[in-house]
């Protein structure tokens, strides 16, 4: 698998980033009058929308009023809080982390080793990440255990679903879960912020690192323009409220701090065992629209792995429990 650079020990400029990369099927989309004028649509929410099996989602997005890049591309959003027509089920969009090009490194893998600032160590054969070196953004800590991070879809995928990804068929709302073409689709975060996030959008949650916002934001926005996603009224005004604090670019130093030890481990030489598969920590809380789903997700692997997806925070043996219908 090709790996994109995610984080460097150089300074991020953020709105270079929501404005250019590589994508699955490059459509440019640009605006050339009033940022109210735009070519990008989203999935119409009407009950009589077909299912499709493709979606544009280029990464290469030009914008060239000369106004503010981020407030543009707000504008090529579809305001709406129309519902969706189906429920969401967390098993459309595939039962854990993909392995796309079959080197056993499943996404999760991929991207602990995408962000790492320091050289990866990997167990179970290569497959696993087992030392490294990240930076949570969300709340602007670093991580040695790769135990200490989930993987957070940026825009969840029950947001993503409410969006307009109901519309989409499961190999579409799949490719949506496991993007990595998009640096910023995926990312490191801590756990405890992983999971107070959940689905819930700007206009409900916030990083509490401040400094993050303006990143926050625009990443948000350009995700939602790639994917041809809806945004609600309240979304786009908590958007715009953050877009108004910024001046257009943001930068924060991404250097690693010092190492405290030169002694590095040798990898695990463990050897697998004929029990089924582990799924891994292959879910978040934000991967589920109920108490129940996550619950049932816990109760299948927990006799076997234990907490694996560390969905427990406090060991009670109810996963989730901020999520509707918890205890």
């Amino acid at each position: 698998m090709t790996h994109f650079p995610r984080w460097s020990a150089v300074v991020l400029a953020v709105l270079f980033a929501a404005c250019s990369g590589a994508a699955p099927a490059p459509t440019s989309i640009t605006t050339t009058t009033a940022p109210t004028t735009t070519t990008a649509s989203a999935p119409s929410t009407s009950t009589s929308i077909t299912t499709t099996t493709s979606i544009t989602t280029s990464t290469s997005i030009t914008t060239t009023t000369g106004g503010d890049p981020a407030v543009e591309l707000l504008t090529m959003l579809v305001v709406t809080d129309v519902e969706p027509s189906l429920d969401y089920d967390r098993g459309d969009w595939g039962s854990g982390w993909s392995d796309a090009d079959s080197d056993c490194q499943d996404t999760r893998q991929e991207v602990l080793i995408e962000e790492s600032v320091s050289p990866t160590i990997l167990e179970g054969g290569g497959c696993r990440v087992d030392i490294g070196s990240w930076y949570g953004a969300f709340t602007d800590t670093w991580f040695d255990d790769p135990g200490d991070l989930d993987i957070d879809h940026f825009v969840p995928l029950a947001n993503a679903h409410r969006s307009g990804g109901w519309a989409w068929d499961r190999d579409t709302k799949r490719a949506y879960a496991n993007d990595l073409e998009d640096p910023g689709h995926l990312i490191a975060v801590s756990s405890s912020a992983n999971r107070s996030k959940g689905a819930r959008g700007p206009e409900d949650w916030t990083p509490n690192h401040t400094g993050y916002l303006c990143t926050y934001a625009t990443t948000w926005i350009r995700i939602k323009v790639r994917w041809s996603l809806t945004v609600t009224p309240a979304e786009h005004d908590a958007l715009s409220e953050l877009l108004a604090g910024c001046d257009g670019s943001v930068t924060f130093d991404t250097t690693p701090p010092a190492p405290t030890s030169t002694t590095v481990p040798p990898p695990s030489t463990t050897v697998a065992s004929d029990t089924p598969a582990d799924p891994g920590n292959s879910m978040n809380c934000s991967d589920f629209a109920t108490y129940a789903e996550a619950k049932a997700w816990f109760d299948t692997y927990f006799p076997d792995y234990g907490d694996v997806a560390l969905l427990d925070n406090d060991d009670d043996g109810e996963p989730c429990e901020s999520l509707p219908g918890g205890p």
